[in-house]
């Protein structure tokens, strides 16, 4: 298996299962309200959704990047609320955050081992580190949701 496929199917292992971590994002999330997901604790001014929209945004960021495009990040840096209302709203957030995921990981596969040594866009760093770090990215924000969701349910 080549470099590109690893990295992508890392990706896929954070998000339904089978990382070093033994924590993913669909079981994580998969019994979270509505409320718990839009609920502001002290402990950070990010949602559970909030912060799902942002690993969501950066998917999308990433994809665009790997098609050579140097998308505009704005100041809000996809830590967007996403302005959920109903359960099915919640519902289609993480339903399109996975398949963002799996987007970006048919978008990494494609990669060759030669172009991930090369700047994700002109004047930026290598492919590689910048594929990897979403990886890493997510298992961080990962942790931020185990912890508010923890943190949710201990002050109820």
């Amino acid at each position: 298996m080549n470099t590109s496929s690893l990295i992508a199917q890392h990706l896929i292992d954070v998000h339904e299962g089978g990382n070093w971590t033994e924590v993913n994002v669909i079981d994580t999330l998969k019994d979270v309200t509505l409320a718990e997901a839009n609920t502001v604790t002290a402990a950070s001014v990010n949602t559970i959704a909030t912060l799902v929209n942002h690993l969501m945004f950066w998917n999308k960021a990433m994809m665009a990047r790997l098609k050579d495009i140097d998308m505009e990040i704005p100041d809000s840096n996809g830590y967007d609320d996403p302005q959920l209302q109903t359960e099915a709203d919640w519902q289609r957030i993480k339903d399109d955050h996975i398949k963002s995921a799996h987007e970006f990981a048919d978008t990494i596969r494609n990669i060759s081992e030669e172009r991930l040594h090369q700047p994700i866009v002109p004047g930026r760093s290598a492919i590689y580190k910048n594929v990897q770090g979403s990886v890493e990215h997510i298992h961080y924000h990962l942790g931020q949701i185990v912890i508010l969701k923890k943190l949710i349910r201990n002050t109820k």
